[in-house]
C-alpha cells in the first residue's frame, strides 16, 4: 500500500496542479507541501481532509490511495480509445473495399451492360455502397461519441497534459491518413481525394473534443490563479 506522501504527489499530479496552487488553496507554503510529499513530515487530520478536497478525492483515497479523478481519467481515456480505433477500422475498411473494386471489378466509362456482364457491374457497385456504409456508420459512432465525451472530458481536462492531448490528436490524424495512403498510391484508377472523404467526415468531432478539453484547461488555469 503506498505511503500518505505518494498518495498526495500522486492525486496532485492527477489533478494537473503545482504544488504552489496546491499550498494557496490550503493556505499553507509550497514548502509544507512539499514536506508532505516527501515525507519528512505528515499533515494533521485537518490538513488532509482540505488536501482531499482539493484533489476532488476521499479521504480515504489520500490515505489508501486512488481517487476519483484517477478513475475517471482511465474510463475517459478508454472511451477515447475505443472511439479513435471504431473510425480508424471505418476509413480501413471503406479504402480496402474501394481498392478491391478497382483493382477487381473494373469498368470502363461508357460500358454497356448486358446479361454476361451485369453481375461483374453490380458487384462493383455493391463494393462501393458497403465501403460509403461502413464508413457512415463508424464515422457516425464516432460523431456521437466524441459529443458524448465532451463532458466526462471536460471533467477530467485538468488531469490531462497538454503535450499528450496534442499528441494523441496529432497521432489519430496520421493514423487515419496511414490507412488510407498506401491504398491510394496503388490504385490506378481513383486518386487520394476519393479516399479521404471519410477523413474530413471524422475531423470536426475529434477538432470539436480537442478544442474543448483545451478551453477547459484554460479556464481551469485561469480559475486557479485568479483565486
Amino acid at each position: 500500500m503506498p505511503a500518505i506522501n505518494e498518495n498526495l504527489k500522486l492525486l496532485r499530479q492527477a489533478s494537473g496542479m503545482t504544488q504552489a496552487e496546491v499550498a494557496e488553496l490550503i493556505s499553507v507554503t509550497r514548502q509544507t507541501v512539499s514536506s508532505y510529499e516527501s515525507g519528512r513530515t505528515q499533515p494533521d487530520i485537518e490538513t488532509l481532509k482540505r488536501l482531499a478536497e482539493a484533489y476532488q478525492a476521499d479521504l480515504h483515497d489520500v490515505l489508501y490511495g486512488g481517487n476519483r479523478l484517477q478513475r475517471q481519467l482511465k474510463r475517459v481515456t478508454l472511451a477515447v480509445i475505443i472511439l479513435i480505433a471504431i473510425v480508424l477500422l471505418g476509413i480501413l475498411a471503406h479504402s480496402l473495399l474501394i481498392w478491391i473494386m478497382n483493382s477487381y471489378f473494373k469498368v470502363a466509362s461508357g460500358t454497356v451492360v448486358y446479361e454476361d456482364n451485369q453481375a461483374y457491374i453490380n458487384m462493383r457497385f455493391a463494393l462501393r455502397d458497403i465501403a460509403d456504409a461502413i464508413a457512415r456508420m463508424c464515422n457516425s459512432v464516432f460523431g456521437i461519441g466524441c459529443v458524448a465525451m465532451v463532458y466526462p472530458t471536460i471533467t477530467v481536462a485538468n488531469a490531462i497534459k497538454t503535450r499528450k492531448l496534442i499528441t494523441i490528436f496529432s497521432l489519430s490524424i496520421m493514423a487515419m491518413f496511414a490507412c488510407v495512403i498506401p491504398f491510394a498510391i496503388i490504385d490506378e484508377v481513383y486518386h487520394l481525394i476519393d479516399y479521404i472523404l471519410p477523413i474530413w467526415s471524422a475531423l470536426p468531432p475529434l477538432l470539436l473534443l480537442l478544442l474543448v478539453t483545451l478551453f477547459a484547461k484554460m479556464m481551469k488555469f485561469i480559475k486557479h490563479h485568479h483565486t
